[in-house]
């Protein structure tokens, strides 16, 4: 499609799908066939019955789809990107997304290594603290070569994340974050006898969310990786109260939306003629 590379990823660890996910998948392929579908599933999965013609499937070992910790471990990972290298960008669309939009090119020349539905301040379930940062990482899209090079950064073994379940070095404003733990880790490193590793391997110590990685850590270890802010972000995708975001948005539809069926339902089925006689 036109002169971006996209390559549209759909996570799968079952090949007997919801109703709700089947509808989630048919908007996938309504609007982002174009783009090439790919399915990422563990390596025994039969898809027979899932895969159409075109699509393919890029395969992992089981241990990543055994709960949210593989999954989480396998997204901030040098070998998942790896795979993808030959992209520009990956497009995350999980099985509880609704896609609206075929104009994906558009969000790409934006130029932003991550872009995703925003959060509200605290990780809120409603819109009221206000919108805070982006973003969830369920319907994401994200510049390969750039999460490459941070995964394969050099930092000092222990600078950041010290020990298992370490949220280390937060500043007191956020402005103060960029790049800060390259700083750190060059502190450290005035150590001779500092050991240096891979930022992959010193997130083996950071055991939160891979999208709280990428949309608020990745940054500051390279101030030139570029985060979409929320309010920029609102246009391409819903999460959380998505009434309110739709108002908010000038009573637009995003390109798409997260988890549909668990934040007001009852809103899409007002909005979106094929989910309307869905429970």
């Amino acid at each position: 499609m036109d002169k971006y590379a996209c390559r549209i990823i759909v996570p799968i660890y079952r090949s007997i799908m919801t109703s709700d996910e089947e509808v989630s998948l048919a908007s996938i392929r309504k609007h982002l066939s174009g783009y090439g579908i790919c399915f990422v599933a563990p390596d025994s999965l039969d898809l027979k019955g899932v895969v159409q013609a075109e699509e393919i499937i890029e395969r992992f070992p089981e241990e990543f789809f055994m709960g949210i910790d593989g999954y989480n471990r396998l997204l901030k990972s040098r070998g998942f990107y790896e795979r993808f290298s030959d992209h520009d960008y990956i497009l995350i669309s999980q099985l509880d997304c609704l896609i609206f939009s075929s104009d994906l090119n558009q969000w790409m020349a934006k130029g932003y290594d991550y872009l995703a539905a925003p959060w509200f301040k605290g990780f809120a379930k409603d819109h009221r603290p206000g919108l805070w940062r982006v973003g969830n990482g369920g319907l994401s899209l994200r510049r390969v070569d750039s999460y490459l090079r941070i995964l394969g950064q050099k930092i000092v073994n222990g600078s950041i994340y010290p020990r298992w379940g370490h949220y280390a070095w937060k500043p007191l404003l956020e402005s103060l974050e960029t790049g800060i733990y390259t700083k750190i880790s060059a502190l450290f490193g005035l150590n001779p006898f500092s050991q240096y590793h891979t930022v992959e391997d010193e997130l083996k110590k950071f055991p939160y969310n891979e999208d709280v990685f990428w949309a608020i850590e990745a940054p500051k270890y390279d101030p030139s990786f570029q985060v979409a802010t929320a309010q920029e972000a609102l246009p391409f995708a819903f999460e959380v109260a998505p009434r309110w975001s739709y108002e908010r948005n000038s009573e637009n539809l995003p390109f798409g939306c997260h988890a549909w069926t668990r934040y007001d339902r009852e809103f899409w089925k007002e909005k979106l003629s094929y989910v309307k006689n869905l429970r």
